[in-house]
């Protein structure tokens, strides 16, 4: 059974008549009634049958056409789908990206990627969620990039795209709530809430702590901001986190550090061992342009 014959019948059966499906299919009447026959014999059963200067499809021939339909559609698709993976800028790509970045980061990379891509052909699919699970999801292909901090796995290859401030936060009522910046030696006698050590920020905080030699008194931690904010509102202690719209519900304030500078990297992530397809590819290298500009205003 081929394509052709399938094609064919799919054709003849719509418009029942052999010449008008062979005119329909740029073909000889004689080389139509060939191929059905052969499709016919390869069955084993009757598909058309005549009335007069009529045909019809038997029962076998209407219970056949839907799957032969089906079938012709899917493999369509499937020529559709390989257009798509072929050409540079369609596509659809899964990227994750970490809750601190969902309100500035995320929203500007993307809305750059299409004024430089100069249309909206390529298509995201967005994934939040905490920075270990979603590197659990970029190693297992469920994601195509990611946005989060620089990670500590050879296998993951990340971009530098841009920096996120770190403040202070500190109850409303806290001692140094009306400091408009803050030092180290401020904080030097508080007690610290931490985010989780496997967070990816946490391990960008702590490089900042230890390059001041600054060893904070960490009380406990918690594996979200929201969370962090709540108990820094109750005046268990303080925290040092990025400015977030969830923030604005907490009674707290966020100052600024003025002895060290108090950012993180936020990074485009991508697993090494995995091919890219081309709009992958086409977004991982506006990364690079973007993370080259970055790196530039940095020094």
């Amino acid at each position: 059974m081929t394509l052709q014959q399938l094609r064919y019948f799919c054709v003849t059966a719509e418009v029942l008549h052999y010449t008008r499906a062979a005119d329909l299919l740029y073909i000889s009447q004689p080389s139509l009634s060939y191929a059905l026959s052969k499709l016919e014999k390869e069955l084993n059963m009757p598909l058309f049958e005549k009335q007069g200067k009529q045909i019809t499809l038997t029962a076998y021939g209407a219970e056949f056409l839907p799957y032969a339909k089906r079938a012709l559609n899917e493999l369509s698709k499937g020529q559709e789908r390989l257009k798509e993976l072929r050409a540079p800028s369609a596509g659809i790509i899964n990227l994750g990206y970490i809750y601190s970045v969902s309100f500035s980061v995320l929203p500007a990379f993307v809305d750059q990627f299409y004024a430089h891509l100069g249309s909206r052909q390529t298509a995201f699919r967005f994934h939040q969620g905490m920075a270990g699970g979603l590197i659990e999801q970029l190693l297992n292909g469920s994601l195509d990039l990611l946005i989060a901090g620089k990670p500590d796995i050879d296998s993951v290859e990340y971009l530098p795209i841009a920096s996120q401030e770190l403040f202070l936060a500190v109850p409303a009522k806290h001692r140094l709530a009306a400091k408009k910046a803050v030092t180290l030696s401020d904080v030097s006698d508080e007690q610290f809430i931490s985010i989780t050590h496997d967070a990816l920020i946490y391990r960008q905080i702590a490089d900042k702590f230890k390059e001041a030699s600054f060893s904070p008194n960490i009380v406990f931690e918690a594996d979200e901001y929201s969370s962090i904010a709540a108990s820094v509102t109750t005046g268990a202690g303080v925290a040092v986190m990025p400015r977030l719209p969830i923030l604005d519900t907490f009674n707290l304030k966020l100052i600024p550090f003025s002895d060290v500078p108090m950012t993180r990297d936020v990074c485009m992530l991508r697993y090494r061992l995995h091919n890219m397809s081309p709009a992958v590819q086409g977004v991982w290298e506006f990364a690079e342009h973007v993370s080259e500009q970055y790196q530039t205003r940095k020094t």
